[in-house]
C-alpha cells in the first residue's frame, strides 16, 4: 500500500519529480568527476615530483654525479638511498608495447617497500618486474627466470631476466608498467657517464638542512670544482602538501554545495507535496491509515529520489570525469570507497532532508486537512 501510493505520487508530477531528481544527479556526479580528476591529478603530481617528500632532498650538480658520488652517499650512516630521476628510460618489449626500465641501487630497492615474490638482490641484466605488467608481457605471472627482449634502439634487442615479481599498482604509474634494474646494470645499457640530479633519502627527516649541508660538504671535497644546488627540499614539500590539501578542500566544497542544492530540491518537493496532497491526506487519515504510514510515504519519497539520483549521478559523474580526464590529459582514477561514500551520502542527503516535510505530513491535524 505504502509503495504503490509513493510510485502514484511521483508519476501523478513527473516534471515535479525530475527537478530534484537532477540536481541530485548533477551534485553527485560533481563530486564524482571531482574526486576522479583530483585523485589522478594528485597520482600525476607524486608520479612527477617523485623526488619531493618530508625527508628527502633533491640535489643537482652542474658537472653531474657519477656511480662513485651515489655509491659515496649511500655509504654515509645519515643516508637511507639515493636515486636519480634521470635513470629510467621508456622502451618497446614489442612492435607496439612500452614499459619503463629504471636503475636504482640496492638500497633503493629495499627503501621502496616492494612486496617481491622471488628475490631483489639485482645485478647485471637481472630485473625486477610487476605482476601486471608481466601478465601483459609473458600472459601470466608466474616467470621467475624467464628471459623477455626490450627494445632501446640499438642493433640488436637486449635480453633481460626475470628473477623478482612485485606487486604493482598501475595507478601509481598512470598506466605504464616499470621493470627495474641494478644501477650498474642500467649504466651499462644506456652509458650514462653523468647524471645531473639525484634523490637523497634520510633515514630521518630532522634538521634535514644541517644534514644537507654536510653531505653536499662530502661531495665537494672529492669534486671540488662541482657546484651543488638543493632544487626540491624538505620546505618546498609541505608547501606543496599545503597547498595540495587546500584545492582537495575548496573541490569537495563544491561538489558538497551542489549535493546540498539537489538534497534542498527534494525537500521543496515534498513540502510543495504536503501542500497539494492535504485534502488527500485527511482522506487517507479517515479511512484509518495511521501517522506512521503518512510518514512513511513522504520519507520514502525522498529515498527513493536520492537513491536514484545517486546512481546516475556516479554513472554520469565516472563518464564525465574520464572524458574530461582525457581531454585535460590528466588520468582519472575511481577508487570503491570513493563511490561508495558518494553514494551512502547522497542517500542521507534524501533522507535528511526529507525528514522534516515528511514529520510535517504526519502530524497534520486531521480536521484542518478535512477543512481545505
Amino acid at each position: 500500500m505504502v509503495f504503490w501510493m509513493v510510485y502514484r505520487i511521483l508519476m501523478g508530477n513527473k516534471l515535479r519529480s525530475a527537478i530534484p531528481l537532477v540536481g541530485i544527479i548533477i551534485g553527485v556526479a560533481s563530486i564524482m568527476g571531482i574526486f576522479s580528476i583530483s585523485s589522478g591529478g594528485e597520482a600525476a603530481v607524486k608520479k612527477d615530483l617523485a623526488s619531493i617528500a618530508e625527508n628527502r632532498i633533491l640535489l643537482s650538480s652542474d658537472r653531474g654525479y657519477d656511480l662513485e658520488d651515489i655509491k659515496l652517499l649511500e655509504d654515509l650512516p645519515i643516508v637511507n638511498y639515493v636515486f636519480s630521476p634521470e635513470m629510467n628510460t621508456t622502451v618497446n618489449y614489442n612492435n607496439m608495447d612500452k614499459i619503463k626500465l629504471e636503475g636504482y641501487t640496492k638500497a633503493a630497492i629495499k627503501g621502496k617497500q616492494l612486496e617481491v615474490r622471488g628475490t631483489d638482490n639485482l645485478r647485471g641484466r637481472e630485473v625486477l618486474i610487476g605482476d601486471k605488467t608481466a601478465k601483459k608481457i609473458f600472459e601470466k605471472t608466474d616467470v621467475i627466470g624467464k628471459i623477455f627482449e626490450i627494445d632501446l634502439k640499438s642493433k640488436k634487442n637486449i635480453e633481460l631476466r626475470v628473477i623478482g615479481v612485485y606487486k604493482e599498482d598501475l595507478k601509481d604509474t598512470l598506466g605504464l608498467g616499470s621493470i627495474y634494474i641494478d644501477i650498474d646494470g642500467y649504466n651499462n645499457l644506456k652509458d650514462m657517464k653523468n647524471i645531473n640530479t639525484v634523490v637523497v633519502t634520510y633515514n630521518e627527516s630532522k634538521d634535514i638542512q644541517k644534514t644537507t649541508d654536510y653531505i653536499v660538504n662530502i661531495l665537494s671535497k672529492k669534486n671540488y670544482k662541482n657546484k651543488y644546488t638543493i632544487l626540491e627540499g624538505n620546505a618546498k614539500y609541505q608547501k606543496i602538501e599545503k597547498i595540495k590539501n587546500m584545492i582537495d578542500m575548496f573541490l569537495k566544497a563544491v561538489g558538497i554545495v551542489a549535493l546540498t542544492m539537489g538534497g534542498l530540491g527534494i525537500s521543496n518537493l515534498l513540502l510543495n507535496s504536503v501542500r497539494e496532497m492535504t485534502p488527500s491526506i485527511g482522506i487517507l487519515r479517515t479511512m484509518g491509515m495511521g501517522k506512521k504510514d503518512i510518514l512513511k510515504i513522504f520519507l520514502l519519497q525522498s529515498t527513493i529520489l536520492s537513491t536514484i539520483g545517486g546512481s546516475f549521478g556516479i554513472i554520469f559523474g565516472c563518464i564525465g570525469g574520464y572524458i574530461v580526464g582525457k581531454i585535460i590529459e590528466i588520468p582519472s582514477i575511481f577508487y570503491i570507497n570513493q563511490i561508495i561514500t558518494v553514494f551512502v551520502i547522497s542517500v542521507g542527503m534524501g533522507i535528511v532532508f526529507g525528514t522534516l516535510p515528511a514529520y510535517r505530513a504526519a502530524k497534520l491535524n486531521l480536521v484542518d486537512a478535512m477543512k481545505i
